[in-house]
């Protein structure tokens, strides 16, 4: 067992290695490297990688690095997801997983595939969509807040869901509920997941609270150790608890807003990456590729049912009110990637059913859901976001410096998708370090500007040091994209008159100084509230959606230090205060720090 888990060490370390800078120059997601490596490693290849020389490592290495990956995918939803979504997210949960799981049964058994119980199996199995592939795909094609909150939420919150279905219909398959009724095992499982999870937090809570001056690195441990700890602890007193204890945990440690959060959440995201690649290498390796040949051409067309029959019914049932646009939903009918549970617990139940019971035929078929639902989805999920027009609102920015860097914040706070372009390389990876969207480029280059959406984007604003730069941007900007909105600085004042025939809204350095200059000098109070401390205060604009609607401000929960500046309705201004009743299609005008501004209005934005 040694050398093979040695071996397979290698190929995992191999994998993470290189799997990212692969996947970035091939330009296909990094899960399709690990899922192809995997399979080349397993003993259908070249044999370096062999499951069943590892078992009971195995399943156990797999069992918790699906649990870690759910708690760290739970802890980094925002909580109020299930009251921002509304209806349609708890359709998908509920209604949405029992039709994917009969109908996907009747695909794959009605056609032959599998034998009706493993089957079942297969259609509890692909229930779950997960994280670690809708995560990635909604970063990477910038879709609006409603479809992207729709898309999330389920894919964290199916996952402990579909996993417990899936254990409980693998137990019935090979004995294991002959004695056990399924209408005591689930809620069993399902309540004591929470009392477990719950107890988790509880721990963690009161750890923090002993604690007043935890740091960014203990914190991390604490939440790491106690994920690990809860994993073991809760499989151990009642096996099949544990997705739900991590999902729970996770959830209740995001609410209550623990220290260092979003240090925790970074961390977090290098640890997935990490058991991503772990977890995906592992359960590729146990598929028999010859296995997969001969589930053509049945099993391709099950697949495919799966993407284009089923995913959509299910979608359109469940969004029945939900409010969204038929563009929303039909995005998210064609979004439906299957990941790292589905792999995860295929490769599990392959080994419990054995052949008699065609367990390389199911992992062999959940690998090809796999790899064809994220394969095919993620090379057009960006084109039919354009088409359905559920992208968000594009905007251009020539530069990257200090003030750049600051609208763009501001505009992705206001949900646009925004790509800061400037030509200096340090400049450029500044703005990447804080998280924003920067290209190395040549601002009046046209190639590159139509490559970066210049035809599609709402607002360019131009803010590089050179005016000649800035008008050559705008300029083109104008020409190809007349409805674009411009906004431009303007270094020398002789210019201005040139950059306003362009019908950009000029901002003149020395004029805009001087005008903020004697507005302080005139308004010294004014300038105490709004520049102090080095100018980390923002404003925010937030619309209403019908989860709020009859909301009073008092009610919303927001910081003490965030403010309901403004409330704009029907074309008029409200200056509100705690007790107004907020109306669906009202404006509201957060203003406060940076960061709990930002926190605040992902909490507040509502689709349904």
């Amino acid at each position: 067992m040694e050398s093979a888990a040695l071996a397979a060490l290698g190929v995992i370390g191999f994998g993470i290695a290189l799997a990212n800078q692969l996947a970035k120059r091939l330009r296909v997601p990094p899960i399709l490297v690990y899922l192809v490596l995997g399979a080349l490693a397993g003993e259908s290849v070249f044999g370096i990688v062999r499951p069943h020389d590892l078992e009971p490592l195995f399943e156990t290495a797999l069992e918790v690095l699906v649990g870690l990956i759910v708690f760290e995918g739970a802890f980094a939803i925002d909580t109020d997801y299930l009251r921002r979504v509304g209806r349609f997210v708890r359709n998908l949960l509920t209604l949405g997983l029992l039709l994917t799981w009969g109908l996907a049964t009747l695909a794959a058994g009605g056609l032959g595939v599998l034998p009706w119980e493993t089957a079942a199996l297969f259609g509890a199995l692909v229930t779950v969509t997960g994280p670690t592939v809708i995560g990635p795909l909604v970063k990477r094609v910038h879709l609006n807040d409603h479809v992207r909150a729709v898309l999330i939420g389920e894919g964290v919150l199916i996952d402990p869901l579909g996993a417990i279905l899936a254990v409980v219909v693998l137990e019935t398959v090979v004995g294991g509920l002959v004695e056990a009724d399924p209408l005591v095992f689930i809620p069993t499982r399902l309540a004591a997941g929470l009392v477990f999870g719950l107890a988790g937090a509880a721990l963690v809570r009161g750890v923090v609270q002993l604690n007043k001056n935890i740091s960014p690195i203990e914190i991390q441990l604490l939440l790491f150790g106690t994920s690990i700890a809860l994993y073991a602890f809760s499989s151990l007193v009642l096996p099949q608890s544990q997705l739900t204890a991590m999902a729970t945990m996770g959830l209740v440690l995001a609410w209550i807003n623990i220290p260092h959060a979003q240090a925790v959440r970074s961390f977090e995201d290098d640890i997935s990456l990490l058991l991503i690649g772990a977890i995906y290498v592992l359960a590729a390796a146990t598929v028999e590729l010859t296995v997969m040949r001969d589930l053509w051409p049945m099993g391709f067309i099950v697949v495919l049912l799966l993407m284009v029959a089923i995913r959509p019914a299910v979608v359109f049932l469940c969004s029945v009110g939900s409010g969204l646009r038929w563009q929303e939903r039909a995005y998210v009918s064609a979004i439906g990637p299957r990941g790292v549970v589905a792999a995860s617990l295929a490769a599990f139940a392959s080994t419990q059913l054995g052949e008699e019971n065609a367990g390389p035929t199911l992992a062999a078929l959940v690998f090809l859901t796999v790899f064809m639902t994220v394969a095919v989805q993620s090379t057009y999920a960006d084109v039919v976001a354009r088409f359905l027009g559920v992208k968000a609102m594009r905007a251009l920015v020539a530069g990257a410096g200090a003030l750049a860097r600051r609208i763009a914040v501001q505009l992705e706070a206001d949900g646009y998708d925004v790509l800061l372009i400037d030509s200096d390389e340090e400049t450029v990876e500044l703005a990447k370090a804080e998280g924003l969207t920067a290209e190395l480029g040549d601002v009046t280059d046209v190639r590159f500007l139509n490559k970066h959406g210049a035809m599609d984007a709402k607002v360019a604003i131009a803010l590089t040091n050179r005016d000649q730069s800035n008008l050559l941007f705008i300029q083109y900007l104008q020409s190809v994209n007349p409805e674009v909105r411009l906004f431009v600085r303007v270094g020398q004042p002789g210019a201005v008159e040139a950059f306003k025939q362009t019908g950009a809204t000029v901002l003149s350095e020395v004029d805009t100084l001087a005008a903020a200059m004697s507005d302080l000098i005139g308004a010294p109070t004014l300038e105490q509230t709004l520049v102090s401390r080095v100018g980390d205060r923002m404003t925010v604009e937030v619309p209403v959606g019908p989860a709020l609607d009859g909301r009073a401000i008092r009610e919303l929960g927001l910081p003490q230090r965030v403010l309901v500046l403004l409330l704009v309705r029907d074309n008029g201004d409200l200056v509100p205060s705690g007790n107004t009743v907020l109306r669906t299609g009202d404006r509201m005008l957060l203003f406060g720090r940076r960061e709990l501004v930002l926190e605040s209005r992902e909490r507040l934005v509502t689709i349904a």
